[in-house]
């Protein structure tokens, strides 16, 4: 008697969508996505042979750890996407896990992208700007830098000691504009003003392409070279400016490690395990200098493989759109898909790549430096999770919590004077915070300073969303405030039926008066939490850790709503009555201030002089004169 398949229905041995495709999968590359009963994405992979692979998972011989027979085990249905290669499957499949976050994929789920430095060298006077993605075929690409303060110091560096100019406006030679501050500084040659040479002002962009690409010899011996051409013609305070140039260079130039006296453009990798954690650096080296490093954890990985987790950390790097490749990877050991990355990078680089895994020498020395500081940063990491962990149990100790609060939510309410009442929330996940989760709310329901009944209206519009949506609820929900704005929050979470789902709280400031003849009855201030349907309030020591934990999440929520606000305020100081005529977009407002140069003036036009206006028909022309003079 045949035994019933791990994928038969409990009732009536039915079988699953999943065991009823397996027998016409195609011999081609691709992607696939395990999904389950209620069609949520469990698993992508990609495949040479999507046939092979995904039977593989069913058979009852094979041998899989204790995570992919979970897996397995709630595979309902699945769907699959073909490629043309497998570079393409490669590609695909980082994309679509960046997408769908799928629960048993270990990858990394954060969407964080390197920012670059990018010279526009498309345009007549070319600028120097932060970005993170390589759109832009014309411009040319510095980086990647690790963190946005790494990047900004450079393009600090660029802007005081090299004069580009920082305006965004398109300058063809011919239009000349007042120059600005900067000009006025030293800091740009101003080819706003006509005066300067598209040639003269080439000679800058060469001189910050050799700093950022750390060819610091070339560098210097240009600008001395310019340094004595200036003191022969006596133009002393010019080659003052370029002794200094030249002594800033070479402090900075010493700064940066060097690796490399060939000047190579190399990342390395390397990975280490530490109980049930791993960590993988990577080393960015740009011209022989250490750029920059990163560093990638990965939590509870004990039963995914050390080529499992490389892969993640190459893909996450090297597959996303524009993201910049050096000519050499080096790998601590052979990847299993290395000859597939290298096709795959090679299609997206100009220049060959290699993907190599060193044996001796200094590429061995380099791998192996990766290795000390992969040991060091898991180490350091594994520290501060264990703290976090530690915040969130005495959180739920101490405030008598039925979860534990790994996600929370926390709202609160802002507004001026009565006017422009709004709502933010911030989102708190592992006691750091999830910025892509934040959410503002402009209340719509009442007028006037409610808070009680902004704080409903919040509420309502988040949690009705989350249910329709089918999304996870918040382990935690923090509102600022006290017993009136927690009951608030308890009547809307009820009308739900989600209160017995999440744990409710509200954190608020009060004030106590000590005992005489402590501190002569002063009036000391104090913050305390509040729960639905408990009378006593619960106070927290002035230097509890749980304490800081939710002032941090309370105080980021304060400062979403009150920058939010202010966003607002601008927008309504900078309104103008022409923004209110209707079928005007802004081209066509543009282009009547342009042409009357004020609203005053506009007003005063007759309909036949607004339509000399370019792009205002006749029609157009009455309509707006109708709605200035009303």
């Amino acid at each position: 008697m045949n035994k019933p398949t791990r994928h038969s229905e409990a009732s009536g041995g039915t079988t699953s969508p999943a065991q009823e495709k397996l027998s016409h999968l195609p011999n081609l590359p691709g992607v696939y996505l395990f999904k389950d009963e209620q069609q949520s994405i469990l698993y992508i992979g990609k495949s040479k042979t999507l046939r092979n692979r995904v039977r593989s998972y069913f058979r009852s011989s094979a041998k899989h750890n204790l995570r992919i027979q979970l897996m397995v085990s709630r595979i309902h249905d699945f769907s699959l996407i073909i490629t043309d290669t497998e570079a393409e499957a490669l590609i695909l499949e980082e994309q679509l896990i960046k997408r769908h976050h799928p629960r048993y994929n270990v990858a990394l789920k954060d969407g964080k992208s390197y920012p670059y430095c990018k010279l526009t060298v498309g345009e007549m006077f070319p600028r120097l700007i932060l970005v993170r993605e390589k759109i832009d075929a014309k411009s040319e690409y510095y980086g990647p830098y690790t963190s946005v303060k790494d990047a900004r110091q450079v393009l600090k560096a660029v802007m005081t000691y090299f004069p580009l100019r920082t305006s965004k406006m398109r300058l063809d030679g011919k239009k000349t504009y007042r120059p600005c501050l900067n000009f006025q500084m030293q800091r740009c040659l101003a080819p706003c003003r006509g005066v300067v040479s598209a040639e003269e002002y080439a000679k800058v962009v060469r001189q910050v392409r050799l700093f950022l690409k750390g060819r610091d010899q070339e560098l210097l011996q240009e600008l001395e070279k310019r340094m004595e051409q200036s003191s022969k013609k006596l133009e002393f305070e010019k080659s003052a400016l370029y002794r200094d140039q030249i002594q800033a260079m070479r402090r900075i130039f010493e700064r940066q490690m060097v690796l490399d006296v060939k000047g190579k453009d190399q990342d390395v990798f390397n990975l280490f395990r530490e109980s049930d954690s791993t960590g993988v650096q990577v080393l960015f080296i740009r011209n022989g200098r250490l750029l920059g490093t990163d560093f990638f954890f990965f939590e509870d990985s004990s039963e995914a493989s050390d080529d499992n987790l490389l892969g993640q950390a190459l893909h996450r790097i090297y597959m996303p759109e524009g993201s910049i490749v050096p000519r050499e990877i080096l790998l601590p050991f052979e990847y299993s898909d290395r000859k597939l990355l290298e096709d795959a990078l090679n299609k997206k680089s100009t220049r060959r790549v290699h993907v190599v895994c060193p044996q001796k020498g200094r590429k061995k020395e380099l791998v192996s430096m990766a290795f000390s500081n992969a040991k060091v940063n898991l180490s350091e990491q594994r520290i501060r999770s264990s703290k976090n962990k530690n915040v969130l149990q005495h959180t739920k100790y101490e405030l008598k919590l039925n979860r534990l609060p790994e996600v929370v939510e926390a709202f609160d309410i802002s507004h001026l004077s009565g006017t422009m009442t709004v709502a933010s929330m911030v989102c708190w996940k592992k006691n750091a915070p999830s910025n892509k989760d934040y959410r503002k709310y402009k209340i719509t329901s009442i007028s006037g300073p409610d808070d009680f009944a902004s704080m409903k209206e919040v509420l309502t519009r988040r949690y009705k969303r989350i249910l329709a949506e089918g999304k996870k609820l918040p382990d935690l929900i923090l509102v600022d405030g006290g017993k009136g704005q927690i009951s608030i929050a308890a009547k809307v979470l009820a009308d739900l039926d989600i209160l017995r789902k999440v744990d409710l709280i509200g954190l608020a400031k009060g004030r106590s008066e000590k005992k005489r003849g402590r501190s002569r009855g002063q009036n000391v201030d104090y913050e305390y939490v509040v729960k639905p349907n408990q009378k006593n309030e619960i106070r927290l020591r002035r230097n509890s850790d749980v304490l800081y934990f939710l002032q941090n999440i309370r105080d980021e929520s304060h400062r979403f709503a009150i920058e939010f606000q202010r966003k607002l305020k601008r927008k309504h100081n900078l309104h103008s009555q022409i923004d209110d005529i209707p079928g005007i977009g802004p081209k066509r407002r543009k282009l009547l201030l342009k042409h009357f140069g004020s609203l005053t003036l506009l007003k005063l036009a007759t309909t036949d002089e607004i339509m000399q206006v370019p792009g205002i028909p006749q029609i157009m022309a009455s309509e707006i004169k109708s709605f200035l003079q009303n």
